[in-house]
């Protein structure tokens, strides 16, 4: 091996299929935590403010749609993790969401008699949640990054056979539908951002507010869901789609083109 074989070696390592999927079991861990910090503070709920309930709702909606989505991504990487190949920084954006995770959870008090400014609360959480999507639009990029990104031997990241955990010869697919989902939520929650800023927000408007802020992030989970779902059909359609026995050739086609 070469010099330069051995720094290009420990600069950007080679693609690896993970065998024990260490990184989403650690993941799942912190996602329990976050879990449990939500259910101490709606153990409340008949305590608890209209504002605090509907910011309860919305972190819930968030971590429970985070986790669903996290489990069902067909863009979530099968590679193995390493210092410092793509999937490493990939795992390290979701770490550093389920951190904002837990961060929207313990917003409110665990104490139900504790007091809250609605419009702050309102406003730290929202703030958080536009960090949360541009963390999501740059995850759905790195998936892009990955299906580009290539070594000495063609494409680096290639679709995985699931049945046998081996890279085929086919790239790994280019998610553009993921990325312009997530870009346009991530605009609706500009757009949310700039109406509380500059509009002098009521309790019952601050409730709105929240209202409007879960239903974008099930919306957003149902687009995304939706997408999953079309796009296993269609791989499923072509991988049972039978093919013509060698040297049988397709109607109308030409000698030339056979």
């Amino acid at each position: 091996m070469t010099r330069e074989e051995r720094w290009r070696a420990a600069i950007s390592p080679p693609a690896e299929v993970s065998k024990a999927d260490t990184g989403l079991r650690f993941t799942d861990i912190l996602f329990g935590f976050v879990i449990k910090e939500l259910f101490v503070r709606l153990q409340n709920w008949g305590h608890l403010a209209g504002v605090v309930r509907w910011q309860l709702v919305t972190g819930t909606a968030l971590v429970l749609g985070s986790w669903i989505g996290f489990r069902r991504s067909l863009n979530r990487t099968a590679y193995e993790v390493k210092f410092f190949n793509l999937p490493f920084w990939r795992f390290l954006l979701d770490q550093v969401m389920v951190i904002l995770y837990f961060y929207i959870a313990v917003l409110t008090s665990a104490d139900p008699k504790a007091t809250v400014s609605s419009a702050s609360l309102l406003h730290a959480t929202v703030v958080v949640l536009l960090v949360i999507f541009v963390l999501y639009l740059v995850w759905d990029f790195g998936g892009l990054i990955m299906a580009w990104a290539k070594d000495d031997d063609g494409y680096k990241y290639r679709e995985i056979d699931e049945k046998e955990r081996k890279p085929t010869a086919k790239p790994s697919p280019q998610d553009w539908p993921a990325f312009w989902i997530t870009f346009a939520f991530l605009a609706a929650f500009v757009i949310l951002y700039a109406v509380i800023d500059h509009v002098r927000l009521g309790g019952r408007g601050t409730q709105i507010a929240f209202v409007i802020a879960t239903a974008l992030l099930v919306l957003y989970r149902f687009a995304k869901e939706v997408k999953t779902s079309w796009r296993t059909l269609s791989k499923d359609a072509a991988s049972t789609t039978p093919r013509p026995p060698e040297g049988v050739r397709k109607p109308g086609a030409s000698a030339a083109s056979s």
